[in-house]
């Protein structure tokens, strides 16, 4: 039977003093860092102070997801009621005791977490219960799925995670470099077969990316791009169609500039045999690697600029060089193949049709075997409807508690050392629960674990004070039709300054079981932005918080005209017309989408052991998973952390 307590121990909260300090916990939204009061009060003043609601989320879409796209109100009020005190010492919290005690709790259900409770469901005993708690309505993170429905075709997007790397025949299973990736797919049963709906209805020979972001850089080559390069004198739209196939002669800029453009990206897959390349990288940003060292002018930093801030948050100016070697950036000298984040650079880049919630959905099947209709079969997992009821019911090995957002860990008893468990407290509408656990892991992000979890010790919280955190929003448009775009024979396109992001595309559907989408001008169709927040020359924390500043500050409705201005600027002379085509638009904001790796992030600084390596030393029966521990996040990578997380606990019983 639950109990009601009141929490009010000396120091047991998050104190308003720690929340100016820091970022808000759970939600992303801009409570800003004070340590330069100037800009950083000038961005609170724009932040959300009152909470937010159903006028600044907007619209959802249909199906599952439709009450979760990014961080929903739910979420960001929590918070903001973290931040304005409401779980502070000095007042009376009532607290409802649930009698209710595990083997392992996990605080997160985005890929970390589920990695986390995919090991523990392949080893633990049936006693062994598992709680999963998730504060947002559905799991998944940023690997969730927008849905729209427009004249009788459903259109599916990816809310955020979106595009991976596999091999294209059976040997390439047998590579000993295989990814983490390659390796679940198999684990999990997801055939690498994978297929596309045919591109018809027109006579011009336009190349779709199978994903959102891929063609600013990895299928640049593989993709009909059209570069926005502004009006000429008379007012028309300026282009540069597949610059890449023409050398980038094409693209504006001096004759050096586009000589300097070419030979960088001609330094693509390579990567240099010295051993401790890696760690020179990392003392030095990719600008610096680009212009110091390579001699190259800013005019590649720019280009670069774009990839960068779409793949991972913030340009070159900030980013370690090595960071951006991890994700296949040029790099000169050497004769192996470049092998990124997702895969070698020979791998086919694919992307589900709702993003990495392909991945996602098979892990859920396979820990909760209910929690999707039908059978563990392709088709089922990917186009089935989540039964919510089934996630939390007490016969599961793992449970999974939605709209749950955990404001306070410690260990049970005088100390880590000597603890036998741990309590969570956790906010579910309006109330406050307290539970127990023999261990648990935090598959989330360091703006959250460095004031959730109580007592930290200084080390780990130094350590996570050595990671920024980029905002980023996802914005999928649903249109009529494309023929803007097929009239002028592109699927992707690339702007560097403008009222709205820098990049939108059309992706080639993949055709999964029932669900068999068509790709023809005639018919409705997704425009995906990725939108980054960045400002070069400005500091990473700064630029982070701005950022915040701005996609939380921002309403659905001004969005909205910005993206409808955006598209008119581009596509108005092929006809695009906003009112007409325009079917509906869903706005995914996260507001700590990337942790941005600093020059050091990797191999530490002065001889210290990078601030990853701290934190995975854990805190008594505590362990922290997260992608953000990888510096260069993808799910493959985030399923590991959270693995390694439980085999790193199975010392506690």
């Amino acid at each position: 039977m639950a109990k009601k307590t009141s929490l009010s121990h000396k120091g047991s909260l998050i104190t308003r003093r720690d929340f100016v300090n820091t970022t808000l916990l759970g939600s992303g939204a801009a409570l800003l860092n004070m340590q330069a009061p100037a800009f950083a009060q000038s961005y609170r003043a724009r932040s959300l102070s009152s909470g937010v609601g159903s006028n600044w989320y907007g619209f959802g879409g249909v199906g599952d997801y439709a009450s979760s796209h990014g961080n929903n109100p739910e979420v960001v009020n929590t918070g903001h009621n973290m931040r304005d005190g409401k779980y502070e010492d000095n007042n009376s919290i009532e607290i409802i005791d649930l009698d209710e005690t595990y083997d392992l709790i996990i605080v997160g259900a985005g890929m970390a977490g589920l990695g986390a409770a995919y090991e523990h469901s392949k080893t633990a005993k049936l006693d062994q219960k598992c709680l999963m708690l998730e504060n947002h309505p559905v799991f998944g993170g940023v690997a969730k799925r927008n849905e729209f429905e427009v004249e009788g075709h459903l259109l599916i997007g990816p809310q955020g995670a979106n595009g991976f790397s596999a091999p294209s025949n059976e040997e390439g299973l047998r590579n000993p470099n295989v990814t983490s990736d390659v390796r679940y797919m198999v684990e999990l049963g997801i055939s690498m077969d994978f297929t596309y709906a045919e591109l018809k209805n027109t006579n011009k020979d336009i190349r779709l990316a199978k994903d959102s972001y891929g063609f600013q850089y990895w299928q640049e080559s593989i993709t009909s791009v059209g570069y926005y390069l502004g009006k000429n004198n008379q007012g028309n739209a300026k282009w540069a169609f597949d610059p890449i196939d023409k050398d980038y002669s094409n693209m504006d800029g001096s004759k050096q500039d586009k000589l300097d453009l070419s030979n960088w990206r001609n330094f693509n897959f390579e990567t240099p045999d010295q051993p401790e390349f890696d760690k020179w990288l990392d003392t030095i940003t990719y600008k610096q690697y680009i212009e110091d060292h390579l001699g190259f002018s800013k005019y590649v930093t720019r280009h670069a600029d774009l990839i960068l801030a779409g793949s991972v948050g913030l340009g070159s100016d900030t980013l370690s060089a090595n960071c951006a070697r991890g994700l296949g950036m040029p790099i000169k000298g050497g004769k192996t193949v470049q092998q990124s984040t997702s895969g070698p650079s020979d791998w086919v880049r694919h992307s589900f049709p709702g993003g990495n919630d392909g991945f996602l959905r098979h892990f859920i099947k396979k820990i909760i075997p209910n929690s999707f209709k039908g059978s563990y079969n392709y088709n089922d997992i990917m186009n089935e409807k989540i039964q919510f009821s089934e996630l939390d019911k007490t016969t599961n090995l793992v449970r999974m508690r939605l709209r749950s957002t955990v404001v306070k860990v410690e260990h049970e008893g005088e100390s880590s050392k000597k603890s036998t468990g741990v309590i969570v407290t956790y906010a579910r509408n309006n109330k406050t629960y307290r539970v127990k656990t023999k261990k648990l892991v935090m598959a989330t992000a360091g703006w959250v674990n460095k004031y959730v979890v109580k007592g930290l010790p200084e080390k780990i919280y130094s350590a996570y004070d050595q990671f920024n955190h980029a905002p980023f929003l996802v914005a999928n448009v649903a249109v009529k039709n494309w023929h803007f775009m097929e009239k002028l024979g592109i699927s992707s396109c690339v702007w560097r300054d403008g009222i709205f992001g820098n990049s939108c595309n059309i992706r080639l559907p993949m055709t999964v079981g029932n669900y068999q989408p068509e790709i023809d001008p005639d018919k409705p169709a997704l425009v995906t932005f990725y939108v980054p927040f960045y400002y070069p020359g400005l500091d990473m924390a700064e630029q982070g918080m701005r950022g915040r500043a701005e996609l939380f500050s921002t309403s659905y409705a001004d969005y909205e005209k910005k993206i409808r201005a955006q598209m008119q600027e581009l596509f108005g002379e092929t006809g695009f017309d906003a009112d007409k085509d325009i079917s509906g638009i869903i706005l995914n904001r996260w507001g700590h989408a990337y942790v941005t790796p600093q020059p050091g992030f990797f191999f530490g600084v002065e001889g210290k052991p990078a601030p990853s390596d701290i934190i995975r030393e854990g805190f008594g029966r505590i362990a922290f998973a997260h992608s953000e521990l990888q510096g260069m996040q993808h799910w493959g990578p985030a399923a590991d952390e959270g693995k390694r997380a439980v085999r790193q606990l199975s010392i506690y019983s």
